[in-house]
C-alpha cells in the first residue's frame, strides 16, 4: 500500500524511510532523516540531514544542509543553504550563501549573497550588493541597504535607506571650492550617504556634482563631530575632479536644526592638462604633482534633519 521504489535513477520512498537516497530523482513522500544526492531531491514533509542536488525542495522544516542551484524550504530552516537561489518560507537560524537569498519570516543567522531579503525581522548579518529587511536588528553590509525600521542595527553601504529611524537631512553650506552647496544626506547617523550640488554665481559654468560618506559622532548632548568624505566632478568648465575630507564640529538646536563648521583638505586634479579652477577661498594651495593641487580650506553649513 505504500511502495518503495529504489533504483539508481528514481527513488521514491514512504514516510520515515531512513536510508540515503542516491539517484537522479529522489522523492521522500513524508519525513526523511538521512542524505539525498541526485539531480532533483524532494521531501514532502520534514527533512534532517543533507541534500545535494541541482534542485532541492522540502515541504516542511529542515535541520541540516541544502547544497544545490535552487534550494527551497516551505517551513523553518536550521543549518546551511548553499546555492544560486535559496528560499525559506518561515523562520530560519541558518546561514544562506548564494546569489539570491530570501527568508519570508524572521532571519537569525546570516545571508551572504548578491541580493539578500528578509521579509520580517532580521536578527543577523546581511552581506551583499543589495540587502533588504523589514526590521533590522543586526547589520547590513552592502552597496544598497534597505530597511523599513531599525531596532538596534546598523546598515553599512554606499546607499542605505531606512524609512523609520533613519537619517534624512538637507544642508546648505559654503566650502572652499564653491560658495553655494546644496546636499541631501540619507542613511543612518553612524554612516550616511551625501549627494551634493555645487555652484559658483560668479562663474555660471562652475557647476559640480558629488557624492560621499559621512558619520555623526555625538560628543555631548548638543555637540557632535562630523567627518565627511566627498568626491566631486565639475562638468561644464574645465572638467576636473576634487576629493575632499572635512572634519566638522556641530551644535544641534533641538532635534532638527544644526550648525556645523570645520577645516577641510581638498585634492584637485585634471587629467587633460587644462587649467584648474581657482578655489572660492583657501588657506593654502600647493601643487603636488602634474596638474594637481592640494588645498586647505574650511566649511560652514546649516543642516535640517527631517
Amino acid at each position: 500500500r505504500d511502495p518503495v521504489i529504489y533504483t539508481l535513477f528514481i527513488n521514491s520512498v514512504p514516510d520515515n524511510f531512513y536510508l540515503p537516497l542516491i539517484g537522479f530523482i529522489n522523492d521522500a513522500r513524508g519525513n526523511h532523516y538521512s542524505a539525498q544526492i541526485g539531480f532533483v531531491n524532494t521531501t514532502r514533509r520534514n527533512f534532517g540531514g543533507g541534500q545535494v542536488s541541482f534542485i532541492n525542495t522540502v515541504g516542511g522544516n529542515v535541520e541540516g544542509t541544502q547544497i544545490g542551484f535552487i534550494n527551497t524550504t516551505a517551513g523553518s530552516f536550521g543549518g546551511v543553504q548553499i546555492g544560486f537561489v535559496n528560499t525559506v518560507a518561515k523562520k530560519t537560524n541558518a546561514i544562506q550563501v548564494g546569489f539570491i537569498n530570501t527568508v519570508a519570516d524572521t532571519l537569525t543567522g546570516a545571508q551572504i549573497g548578491f541580493i539578500n531579503t528578509s521579509a520580517k525581522k532580521t536578527n543577523a548579518a546581511q552581506i551583499g550588493f543589495v540587502n533588504t529587511a523589514k526590521t533590522l536588528k543586526g547589520a547590513q553590509v552592502g552597496f544598497i541597504n534597505l530597511a523599513d525600521s531599525i531596532e538596534c542595527g546598523v546598515p553599512l553601504g554606499f546607499l542605505s535607506i531606512v524609512r523609520k529611524g533613519g537619517y534624512h537631512a538637507l544642508e546648505l553650506s559654503i566650502s572652499e571650492m564653491h560658495p553655494i552647496n546644496l546636499s541631501y544626506k540619507i542613511g543612518v547617523s553612524q554612516l550616511y550617504t551625501t549627494f551634493n550640488l555645487s555652484y559658483d554665481p560668479a562663474n555660471a559654468k562652475n557647476i559640480a556634482f558629488g557624492a560621499g560618506l559621512g558619520s555623526i559622532l555625538p560628543l555631548s548632548k548638543n555637540f557632535v563631530f562630523n567627518p565627511e568624505f566627498v568626491s566631486t566632478t565639475q562638468y561644464l568648465n574645465n572638467f576636473q575632479q576634487t576629493n575632499s575630507f572635512a572634519a566638522m564640529f556641530g551644535y544641534q538646536f533641538g532635534s532638527h536644526l544644526s550648525v556645523l563648521a570645520g577645516p577641510s583638505l581638498v585634492l584637485q586634479y585634471e587629467s587633460r592638462n587644462k587649467p584648474l579652477s581657482d578655489p572660492f577661498f583657501s588657506f593654502s594651495k600647493t601643487a603636488v604633482f602634474n596638474n594637481a593641487n592640494l588645498i586647505s580650506g574650511a566649511r560652514l553649513a546649516l543642516r535640517y534633519k527631517f
